[in-house]
């Protein structure tokens, strides 16, 4: 064996590619052990970390990311352990503002939780922001003012010269003008820190509160519990109004403000934190929902149902601004709208949700279980942020009633549309027959085929799924209604047999058989007679034994091209894994190419028929096969005995 351990294979391998360069300048080195979290046992028991530092060329810079991946603080304590091990100034790849682990959140806190005293132990800071490159402007300019603060010292407590608070209220006063700038792509984001931002002019506040949080066990335990314990500021908690002299000179927004941009900061904060106001409304919800009217129904105090009513108007005025302000977001600046749209709709689908079942509390309709918000060490363990919480508080039964889907339609027209999938309740049938029509005519509107009987094409394409497997009927809704559906069964050939013997004579003694001269037969006709002499269908083994489920997907063309698809069929294809399916197909049109492609992109593959059909293309995707890859990856990484 030539290398003892990994650690001395990597340190070779990377000082002979630095050396086969040139020993450029810059060299980046990532660890497997990258962060404390993942040191093997521990950081101070690691062997691995000692070869890297002795072995790897002083030359080459190495990344840390602190505590854990995503590190609510980093303390000079650490990484002076940190350096003295790897023997080298580190530089920080920090994941405080990164949101790749999770499509539904956004992070437009401050950057904190990191002493300006850390500069001179570091080599550098290389920040890994969220995806989407507009809204990465607080967390950029915030970065710079607190760069900007570095001092030639180690005295931790210069850590107050830096105010996550007033570097926020900053970076929200300089972004505020880019959402009335009409911009159809990408701009640039300007990071020079103006000369108000400098330290001499910034008014130092006593430090933040200490939050009763209990210590961690990871190296941050080595700095003092004052450290350890701070609570992350929020931009509306002890920011001082905006001076007179300072709002008369701000770019006037004709829909923005200061407190809009506040109010959306809260809501996407930071990975371990909401801000003061979506933590407010978390709470009022979380009171509402396990307020209990019968608690004062017999002593005929109306008190505390008063002051539930009173609290019910105030959720409902704030959840009325929150809605006011996603409007807002859809103003000339569309690359900001296209990037921040995507993560309001949850938050949106969520607050519409929880005001439905406020309101069927109020008819005195539910049951009153209490539930406890869950903690989690990572912010990816449960995803979701905000929006997430908000559903979390509310109970199962807040979402079997048709009121939590109907939601209200003030604008269909606007540019900004939530979007929201869930399962199918019995007040969707007509609206999904409705779509059945729209697009039955080789997906465009079918309703000139079908002028008696409107209904008839759903009767074949939809109903039968709605009667025997309404459990696995989930639809997509926008702010003008339900525009999208996905139907799926378990068992094809079970189906298909419930169709023959329990749907089809109840299509025939509703709709009449056509005469027997086809010349006359319209649309209408043809269908009717497919009720009345149905062609056998029996499914083939290749169909049957790795897919025996199958699954029908429709969407309205004001829905198609927004992503949304791939939400639906992912709701089915989970629904139908759970309930042990082995597989699932689908067919299409040869000429479909556009499916075909979304279809392969999502896992599905052609399957190869013993007569191929001329007009179907087969498409299926195997649950076992995916179990059996995941296996296959699983036991490559096993060490090799």
């Amino acid at each position: 064996v030539r290398f003892q351990t990994p650690a001395h294979a990597q340190a070779y391998v990377t000082n002979e590619v630095y050396h086969h360069m040139g020993a450029p300048n810059t060299f980046l080195f990532c660890p497997t052990e990258y962060c404390e979290a993942y040191c093997q046992p521990t950081f101070y028991q690691s062997s691995y970390l000692p070869i890297i530092g002795a072995e790897l060329n002083l030359g080459i810079e190495i990344l840390w990311t602190g505590p854990r991946v995503i590190s609510k603080h980093i303390s000079c304590a650490s990484i002076r352990a940190v350096n003295k091990v790897l023997k080298r100034k580190v530089i920080i790849w920090d994941n405080l503002h990164a949101n790749d682990y999770d499509q539904r959140r956004m992070f437009l806190g401050p950057y904190c939780g990191r002493s300006p005293a850390l500069v001179p132990l570091l080599s550098g800071v290389l920040t890994n922001p969220n995806c989407e490159y507009e809204i990465n402007f607080i967390p950029l300019r915030t970065l710079a003012i607190w760069s900007k603060l570095s001092i030639e010292t180690t005295d931790e407590s210069s850590e107050d010269l830096y105010d996550p608070s007033k570097a926020l209220n900053s970076a929200i006063i300089d972004w505020l003008p880019q959402f009335s700038i009409s911009e159809n792509c990408t701009t640039e984001i300007p990071l020079i820190i103006r000369g108000d931002n400098n330290l001499e002019s910034m008014e130092i506040e006593q430090p933040p509160e200490k939050e009763d949080s209990p210590p961690t066990e990871d190296m941050m335990s080595v700095e003092s519990e004052a450290e350890e314990k701070k609570t992350l500021p929020s931009p509306t908690d002890d920011v001082p109004p905006l001076p007179l002299d300072t709002e008369a000179v701000l770019p006037k927004h004709e829909c923005m403000t200061m407190d809009d941009l506040c109010l959306l900061c809260d809501m996407f904060y930071l990975p371990y934190q909401h801000g003061s106001r979506a933590v407010e409304l978390l709470q009022e919800l979380n009171w509402l929902v396990n307020f209990n009217p019968d608690s004062c129904v017999e002593e005929e105090d109306t008190t505390l149902e008063t002051e539930w009513t009173r609290k019910a108007e105030q959720f409902r005025l704030k959840c009325g601004v929150i809605d006011t302000l996603f409007s807002k977001i859809d103003g000339p600046n569309r690359s900001l709208h296209y990037e921040i749209h995507p993560y309001v709709t949850e938050v949106q689908s969520a607050l519409y949700r929880a005001k439905a079942y406020i309101s069927r509390i109020e008819r005195k309709e539910c049951n009153f279980p209490r539930l406890d918000i869950p903690r989690d060490p990572e912010p990816w363990v449960f995803q979701g942020g905000f929006g997430a919480e908000l559903t979390r508080i509310l109970p199962p039964e807040a979402f079997k009633s048709d009121e939590v889907y109907k939601r209200p339609v003030e604008n269909p027209s606007a540019a900004t549309c939530v979007y929201f999938v869930r399962p199918f309740c019995e007040a969707d049938q007509e609206d999904l027959y409705k779509i059945c029509l729209l697009n039955s005519d080789n997906g465009q509107d079918g309703t000139h085929l079908f002028p008696d009987h409107p209904d008839i094409i759903g009767d074949r394409g939809v109903g039968p799924y709605l009667e025997f497997a309404p459990e696995l009927a989930y639809v997509l809704t926008d702010d003008a209604g339900v525009c999208g559906y996905v139907l799926g069964v378990v068992d094809t050939q079970s189906f298909y047999e419930d169709v023959y013997t329990k749907w089809l004579p109840r299509m025939c003694e509703k709709y009449a058989a056509p005469g027997p001269d086809k010349s006359t037969w319209n649309s209408t006709s043809e269908v009717a007679n497919g009720f009345h002499n149905p062609p056998k269908v029996i499914i083939p083994e290749c169909l049957s034994g790795p897919y025996p489920s199958h699954i029908k997907f429709n969407l309205l063309p004001r829905a198609q091209g927004k992503g949304m698809g791939e939400s639906l069929i992912t709701c089915v294809l989970e629904s139908l894994k759970s309930r042990g399916s082995r597989g699932v197909h689908l067919d299409i049109s040869p000429d479909d190419i556009r499916y075909l492609n979304f279809y392969t992109s999502l896992g599905f593959k052609e399957i190869t028929m013993p007569t191929q059909p001329l007009n179907q293309v087969f498409l299926g995707k195997g649950f076992l096969e995916e179990s059996e890859e995941n296996q296959n990856i699983s036991d490559a990484e096993l060490p090799q005995t």
